[in-house]
């Protein structure tokens, strides 16, 4: 990692509680290997994402609170649309970003980004009934620990192989 990401990571981890510090590293180094640069956001709370110039998008955002709200515990969010399966904990999140907006920022935006086939996640509720959230959104994974982290880095390689398979294909044609 270099220097500057180096600095940026030590002053987000000095702003989380000890129990989250070896856990945010974790998910950082696997990141910078994989090739994402830590940047910090411009906000009021202290957030970072990672993001990767060959594959023009942030992979994961760390932030000092959950939404910057103070009383929130650390923040975590990524993308992982790319895989077939992952745990429970982060089906909620897709489901609890669909319905903390009642809904409305669902479907195909119409952006014209995805290339091919849509890019996001579904969600299936009980009912049957599946919705659908673009891929272009960091989805919030709340009450992780420890135990998810190799999941989290599993999630986190498919969804990077993705897009540099897409990049791949879209090169060669």
């Amino acid at each position: 990692m270099k220097e500057k990401s180096k600095a940026l990571l030590i002053e987000f981890l000095n702003a989380v509680p000890d129990s989250y510090k070896p856990m945010f590293q974790s998910l950082a180094e696997y990141a910078d290997m994989l090739g994402y640069t830590p940047k910090k956001n411009k906000t009021k709370h202290l957030s970072i994402d990672f993001s990767k110039n060959k594959v023009k998008t942030s992979i994961m955002k760390f932030e000092d609170h959950d939404n910057g709200i103070p009383s929130r515990p650390p923040g975590l969010r990524f993308k992982f649309y790319a895989n077939p399966s992952y745990s429970d904990i982060f089906s909620q999140g897709i489901k609890r970003v669909i319905e903390e907006f009642e809904g409305r920022y669902t479907g195909c935006y119409g952006c014209g980004r995805c290339k091919g086939t849509l890019e996001g996640y579904t969600y299936l509720y009980p009912d049957g009934r599946s919705v659908f959230r673009c891929g272009r959104e960091l989805i919030a994974v709340q009450n992780w620990n420890e135990s998810y982290l190799e999941e989290m880095k599993r999630l986190i390689k498919v969804q990077d192989e993705f897009w540099l398979n897409r990049m791949d294909t879209i090169i060669k044609k």
